[in-house]
């Protein structure tokens, strides 16, 4: 189910984050199921609307995730679990951190493209370099620009939650370049207490699968 090193402790140590994406609200937890059952039988994942625990209810569709472009495009198949909180009620899919909210690729796709164009590359050279459509990289470009200072300030926030003194050491900047300077301070700092992995994993965790969607609520720092 996994492709690339798993994130276990990213996923986990602060709870699940939680966005609305439709009729059923989405848990976004770590991408290796094994983990994500045992959360669920030690009732260590909560119900975002009343904070008791949820309890495993079956699975979601299959779906498939684009962990890379080309002509066919490489897929993960994905078959999300889902849960109802034993108190209120409420049904949640448990989607893995290496998806984001209504992308069809995968986060770590999706970042490498705002990362070349934080660099000033064209969203035509991205394209052609990740093997996807000029309107898809464009597509998320368009949304990552209108979304530059929540993303900025929201990251940068964790990162000084994280890691008070590293985060002051330098200013993220502005614009695109500021914005994916602050996921990377937040991944570094995360990785001083949880060890290495993914920051665009944990830039999924950190915005419940939001990171590029305005009508979803991220998790808040302590």
């Amino acid at each position: 189910m996994c492709v690339g090193p798993p994130v276990r402790s990213w996923c986990s140590a602060g709870g699940p984050c939680w966005s609305d994406a439709g009729a059923s609200p989405l848990l976004i937890v770590d991408v290796e199921s094994e983990v994500v059952e045992q959360e669920l039988r030690a009732g260590r994942l909560v119900c975002p609307g009343c904070g008791s625990p949820v309890a495993p209810r079956g699975h979601a569709r299959w779906r498939p995730v684009r962990v890379a472009g080309g002509v066919p495009p490489e897929l993960l198949w994905l078959r999300p679990r889902r849960a109802r909180c034993r108190a209120c009620g409420a049904w949640h899919v448990l989607l893995p951190c290496v998806c984001l909210c209504r992308r069809r690729d995968a986060v770590e796709v999706i970042g490498r493209a705002l990362l070349l164009a934080a660099g000033g590359v064209g969203f035509r050279s991205i394209a052609a370099e990740l093997g996807l459509p000029e309107s898809t990289v464009r597509g998320w470009l368009r949304r990552a620009r209108l979304l530059v200072e929540v993303i900025r300030q929201h990251f940068t926030r964790w990162a000084f939650a994280l890691d008070p003194v590293g985060a002051a050491s330098r200013s993220a900047g502005s614009g695109l370049e500021g914005a994916v300077d602050a996921i990377g301070r937040c991944g570094r700092a995360a990785a001083l207490s949880l060890g290495r992995g993914s920051p665009w994993r944990l830039a999924s965790a950190l915005s419940g699968g939001g990171l590029l969607c305005t009508s979803v609520p991220w998790l808040r720092p302590p």
